[in-house]
């Protein structure tokens, strides 16, 4: 806890002196009659970040070394983040005085700036106290003084790429003989009994890894007809969200209940991360039907299951002579030193010099076998100097303790923690924010980081810049795991091991930074917090009415919005993230306006369709989010907001697009529940042309813009040619465009010479084939087409910097795959529902030399795919989905052989390929990585939304 209040106090004085120091500031201290009390607070707040700056580069038990100085760092932080709230209503104050220089003489805005000199006056009496305070107890007489400790190098910064991502070595490392034995017990016979399989052991042990490797081995494929993978959400308080993420999985068509679906097929169904009897009971209750086909269940859990089984209650519960409980252990010191050798020198068979064997082996002695603590302290020494000392230093720090005790592996983690430098720290606090199992969207993230203050411009490198290397020095120094969905390319989402979450979350909760309310939390604090998370509040709204809010600085809900709580009271939000929030109505946000300090607003997955106008008010928003709502039109006052910098609107660009635009053309919106699902979950998003904002050529801070209609009737005539001034866009999406404003599109993207991202939606995008080389942006790394192209610009060929191409409803012909084959930096290829019109793909010898990705999905007609030796090199997985018409033999998928380093390989929703499948195992298993195969046996879905 010391060394974490000293990175938060440090964070805060960054980001407080920052703002004092800027001219801004001293024009307003010297307007309201308080100059020296703002220069005094500023020189006391660098006396203080220094000290902290030498307190963080050393280790926390030498430099905090007693009470006192914990005490005094935390006021510290306090007493910053009172100054930091004052500098908020400078800012606020200064804001509206250069919009009405008039205004400042009234009395309101008289009584303002007393009010703001008063707070200053009591700021700077609570900084000489704390000064006092200082002096009379010793505290910053130097972290050395009275206390022996190791002076450790700084750290070195480290902002490289990685293409391997944490944990997924640890996955496999040392756990042949565990896998074998999972696989040996799922694939025996039992009279056609179903079986439930529970790995369990301690956290960190890397039971899911073990259970995704037995999910994806062949042999294991070749004898289920159907699987699912279902990663238990906490709380499990109810049995239909469990179903209704297993239908989702299992692709059950709607109308069909799951007992239909599986009653005569053979089904593996994994159940991830179960923590208690009651949620074993809800889980239990989707398999409440006949099935004699030996179907199984695999239970990740810290639980013995048998004993969980014998106390669950009813007649229907699983017998416990049809639960196999297989324990998994640690890893012996031989694996353990194997993963260490991974992690820190990206090779199994490294030979350590003999004084760092020594070293090592005292280390994992610590570990005990964790795969996780290994992981985690193999991150940390990757990032030092590779020297005995250096080892042996962290050796001593970790103490003896664990050596006796395999549960206290919290202090390993905290090492590790420890080790991050100071700026790191508070971020990965910050991920405690999200529940467990929460799979993390990077850009999510990065911004709600900006929005707080995190992040700092550095040089010449843009925020968004520094962020992402933050992001990336996270997950090489395996703090958090990169979602293996995305591995390929870069790590698009991110998670937090449940263990590592656990510990971080009683640290940001300890510093009185977090306010945590799930389900029915009866003690509501009234201590100044930062944060606020409601997770599946299930309580009275008006209990939540007694939280001070006066001090909240970033408010997240996960699940039912309760009612009222976004009101003026929230004067400081900075954060507002209501992603996916049910039952959220319009009137709910008729305060927002108020909140003038929002920076982040998340409305993305919910059911809003209206913005209220004052909106406007807010001139600090940098992001406003409400992609896959019902917003159809934005605010007039909106080119208001002149640091806006990400403005994103309409459907995501997802596989189902082009039926989700077939069904807007076809049916009114209100018609559109009846049609597509029960109860209206996927409807909510189909109203998706959202008009592009009069005036939207005034936020020139625009970074991000999409995706908006700009075509004919939405009331943007010679809108298109405005685009060129916003200069700092970096990514553009336009859908609903004529011929001739395509050529207008063309005109003025040509012009945007920063932009790296680009999203046209279109019914015909000929127009694009016109467009000359000149007009194309030069650095441009993403292309996301819909609409009829029928053939490739020859300019794309000339995008060298190219690293993503998404394609759906093109048409395109083999021909246009050749402009494709030879940009030097794709790495992602998506053909996508009726992009490719042939009945065959082939990929020659010595193209797609970079390519990482080829999702092929929905491509009705084709027959063939097949890839020569020499081919695309470097791909790690290969999708086929969607594609019925595949032939069930060698000739269906050609491939697996001549690509050396695949990992993944997908054949689903294809029909039934019972040769094809057969032909593709005997290939993995000769092939040297083994890679994982994703197979789904189970008949297609009728409807194109049920996945």
């Amino acid at each position: 806890m010391e060394a974490t209040a000293v990175s938060l106090a440090r964070s805060v004085l960054d980001g407080v002196l920052s703002s004092a120091g800027s001219s801004l500031a001293d024009e307003v201290a010297r307007l309201i009659g308080v100059p020296k009390e703002v220069d005094f607070i500023r020189n006391e707040l660098e006396m203080m970040q220094a000290f902290l700056k030498v307190a963080s580069t050393v280790y926390p038990e030498a430099t905090v070394r007693n009470d006192i100085v914990k005490t005094w760092v935390k006021q510290v932080r306090y007493l910053a983040c009172d100054v930091e709230d004052c500098l908020l209503d400078f800012a606020l104050y200064a804001d509206r005085r250069s919009s009405s220089r008039l205004g400042a003489w009234l009395p309101s805005a008289i009584a303002e700036r007393r009010r703001i000199a008063g707070r200053i006056r009591d700021l700077k009496a609570s900084v000489e106290a704390l000064n006092q305070r200082n002096q009379r107890y010793q505290i910053a007489a130097g972290p050395g003084a009275g206390a022996h400790h190791h002076q450790s190098p700084a750290l070195h910064e480290h902002y490289e790429h990685s293409a391997e991502l944490a944990f997924q070595v640890s996955d496999i490392i040392g756990r042949d003989d565990d896998i074998n034995a999972v696989a040996k017990m799922l694939l025996s016979r039992n009279n056609g009994a179903l079986r439930v399989l529970s790995v369990w052991g301690m956290g960190g042990m890397g039971k899911s890894s073990l259970a995704r490797m037995v999910h994806n081995d062949s042999d294991v494929l070749a004898e289920f007809d159907c699987r699912a993978w279902i990663t238990v959400p906490h709380p499990l308080d109810n049995p239909d969200v469990f179903k209704r993420r297993l239908k989702e999985e299992l692709a059950v068509p709607n109308g069909l209940k799951i007992e239909d679906h599986l009653g005569d097929k053979r089904y593996l169904v994994v159940v991830d991360d179960l923590l208690s009897q009651d949620e074993w009971e809800n889980v239990w209750q989707a398999f409440q039907f006949s099935n004699k086909m030996d179907s199984r269940i695999i239970v990740t859990t810290r639980l013995k299951l048998k004993d969980v089984a014998r106390h669950c209650a009813g007649p229907r519960n699983v017998a416990e002579e049809l639960i196999y409980d297989y324990e998994l252990k640690p890893l012996d010191s031989k694996e353990s030193k194997r993963l260490l050798c991974q992690k820190v020198f990206k090779t199994t068979d490294y030979n350590l010099p003999s004084d760092m064997e020594d070293q090592a082996r005292h280390i994992l002695r610590r570990c005990c076998g964790l795969p996780l603590a290994i992981s985690t302290i193999g991150g940390l020494l990757a990032n030092r100097p590779r020297t005995s000392i250096e080892w042996r230093n962290l050796h001593e720090h970790l103490g003896a303790e664990l050596e006796t005790d395999l549960n206290n592996i919290t202090k390993v983690i905290m090492s590790s923690y420890d080790g991050l430098p100071y700026h790191l720290k508070p971020i990965f606090l910050y991920l405690s924010i999200f529940p467990e199992n929460h799979e993390i969207r990077r850009t999510r993230l990065l911004r709600r980081w900006m929005a707080e203050g995190y992040i700092a411009k550095k040089r010449d490198m843009p925020v968004e810049v520094v962020g992402e290397h933050f992001y990336n020095d996270l997950i090489n120094r395996s703090m958090i795991q990169g979602s293996m969905a995305s591995y390929a390319v870069r790590a698009d989402r991110c998670s937090v091991h449940s263990m590592v979450r656990k510990i971080i979350l009683s640290k940001f909760i300890e510093e009185n930074q977090l306010l945590l309310i799930e389900k029915h939390s009866n003690e509501i604090p009234q201590s100044k917090i930062r944060h606020l998370v409601v997770s599946r509040w299930k309580g009275r709204d008006e209990e939540l009415r007694r939280i001070n809010l006066s001090y909240v600085r970033s408010l997240t809900i996960f699940g039912d919005y309760p009612a009222s709580l976004v009101s003026p009271k929230l004067r400081l939000l900075r954060v507002l993230d209501l992603e996916d929030t049910i039952n959220l109505k319009n009137s709910d946000l008729k305060h927002i306006g108020e909140l003038r300090h929002l920076r982040y607003i998340c409305l993305r997955g919910t059911n809003i369709s209206k913005l209220p106008s004052s909106l406007q008010n807010l001139r600090y928003l940098e992001t406003l989010d409400i992609q896959d709502t019902q917003v159809t039109q934005l605010p007039r006052g909106i080119s208001k907001l002149e640091k806006l910098c990400y403005l994103l609107v309409g459907v995501n660009f997802s596989k189902d697009l082009l039926g989700k635009m077939e069904l807007v053309k076809n049916h009114k919106a209100s018609l559109l529940t009846c049609l597509c699902c029960n109860k209206g979950e996927c409807c909510k998003v189909f109203n998706s042309s959202v008009r592009a904002p009069e005036g939207i050529e005034k936020l020139q801070n625009l970074h991000m813009l999409g995706v908006v209609n700009v075509g004919n009737g939405n009331g943007v005539a010679g809108r298109l040619k405005k685009l060129t001034n916003l200069t700092n866009l970096r990514r553009l999406g336009v859908e609903g465009l004529t011929e001739k404003e395509g050529k207008d599109l063309c005109q003025s993207i040509g012009e945007l010479r920063r932009l790296q991202r680009l999203e046209v939606r279109s019914d015909s995008l000929t127009f694009l084939a016109k467009m000359g080389e000149s007009q194309v942006p030069a650095h441009l790394v993403s292309l996301r087409l819909c609409g009829n192209l029928s053939s490739l610009p020859d300019w794309i060929g000339s995008l060298n910097d190219l690293g993503k191409v998404k394609l759906l409803g093109t048409q395109l012909k083999h021909k246009d795959i050749v402009h494709l084959q030879n940009l030097r930096n794709l790495t992602l290829l998506g053909l996508w529902e009726n992009s490719y019109i042939g009945d065959s793909l082939h990929f020659c010898t010595g193209t797609f030399l970079k390519l990482k990705f080829l999702d092929i999905d929905g491509l009705e007609k084709i027959e063939k795919v097949s890839v020569e030796k020499g081919a695309m090199p470097e791909l790690k997985k290969l999708w086929v989905n969607k594609c019925p018409k595949l032939q069930d033999n060698s000739s269906g998928l050609f491939a697996v052989p001549h690509l050396p380093i695949l990992n993944e390989l997908l054949l689903k929703k294809c029909g039934d390929k019972e040769n094809l499948t057969k032909i593709l195992q005997r290939q993995i298993s000769d092939h040297h990585k083994r890679p994982r195969f994703l197979i789904d046996k189970s008949i297609m879905p009728t409807s194109p939304y049920a996945q």
